[in-house]
């Protein structure tokens, strides 16, 4: 059975929007156009592609990588998004840790170093206040 764009959006939670741009960008194809009106028809078989595309969006793959790889998916491929997904990790961890300092800083809504950090000339000495 062949679903109009509009149904078919509403039946993968996909916005009509989204189904035209993959289409021009020959991500996602329609299974028929109708010559005459340019009307977009789906199946439901097609569904298990779209759902793919979605959760490789949510991994962090972009529209492009899903499109060149789309018929040629590889372990190191995979290897390659984990170790990047990885690094993210560590940098957020950092900011973290930063975020972190910087909100043990606030003094009376500022930031500011505390007494015992503050320095001169690179070397750290104990405040006399």
């Amino acid at each position: 059975m062949l679903y109009k764009i509009g149904d078919f959006s509403n039946i993968s939670g996909i916005s009509i929007r989204t189904l035209r741009y993959y289409d021009d960008i020959d991500l996602f194809k329609p299974k028929e156009v109708d010559l005459f009106t340019n009307y977009r028809y789906y199946t439901m078989e097609q569904l298990d592609d779209l759902k793919l595309i979605n959760e490789l969006k949510k991994i962090g793959f972009s529209l492009e990588e899903i499109k060149n790889s789309w018929d040629n998916f590889s372990n190191d491929l995979f290897l390659k998004k984990k170790n990047e997904l990885l690094k993210e990790i560590e940098n957020k961890k950092e900011s973290i840790k930063k975020l972190d300092t910087l909100r043990s800083n606030i003094i009376d809504g500022k930031i500011g170093k505390k007494k015992e950090e503050k320095t001169n000339k690179n070397i750290k000495i104990k405040s006399l206040y």
